[in-house]
This record gives C-alpha cells, sequence and structure tokens, in this order.
C-alpha cells in the first residue's frame, strides 16, 4: 500500500463566536471504498434473484438494481476524490459560519 494512496477526510466547523469544531472522518477513504466494493459484490448475487420488472404493485420506485447503479456512482465520485494531491473540498465562509472540508 503506498502512502500516496493514502486520503482522509477532515472537517471543520467554526461558528462565531465559538471554538473551532474538529471532525476527522474515522476511516481512511480506502476502506471505505473497500466496504462499498463488498456491499456491490452483494447487491450483484442479490440481482441474480430479483426480478429485473419491478413490481407494478410495490408503492416504491426504489429497486436493488437501481441501489446498485447509486453504489457504482457512489464508488466512482469516492475514486474522483483520492486521486491527486490533497486539497480543499470546500471552503465556505459566512458572517457567522466557516466550513471546511479538506481531503488530505
Amino acid at each position: 500500500m503506498s502512502i500516496k494512496g493514502f486520503r482522509l477526510l477532515w472537517i471543520k466547523l467554526q461558528i462565531k463566536n465559538t471554538r473551532l469544531f474538529r471532525i476527522p472522518f474515522p476511516i481512511p477513504l480506502f476502506i471505505f471504498q473497500e466496504l462499498l466494493d463488498c456491499f456491490l459484490d452483494l447487491l450483484t448475487v442479490a440481482c441474480f434473484f430479483v426480478p429485473k420488472v419491478p413490481d407494478s404493485n410495490s408503492s416504491s420506485r426504489i429497486t436493488i438494481y437501481s441501489v446498485k447503479t447509486l453504489v457504482i456512482m457512489v464508488m466512482k465520485l469516492l475514486t474522483s476524490l483520492t486521486e491527486g494531491e490533497p486539497y480543499d473540498l470546500v471552503d465556505v465562509t459566512t458572517d457567522k459560519v466557516k466550513v471546511l472540508i479538506k481531503i488530505r
């Protein structure tokens, strides 16, 4: 494992007249990607047992296939976040609140 690919998500929130509030994401992003990959494998197996056409009597339009597509998109998003050098993802400052999200 290379240290270059080791990325953490850091969140800082500061509200006017209060201390700086820091939240380090508890697990590295590559571990979260691995967990999503395992979940995707489980969804792939589950798709063998579920019909592709949604039940017309069902009130929900969310199917296991749409969840699988969503997981694939989130995995691609995480991959794009961890590529390249460390950077600031969000840096927003207003009159009373400052929000800073870093990928390190």
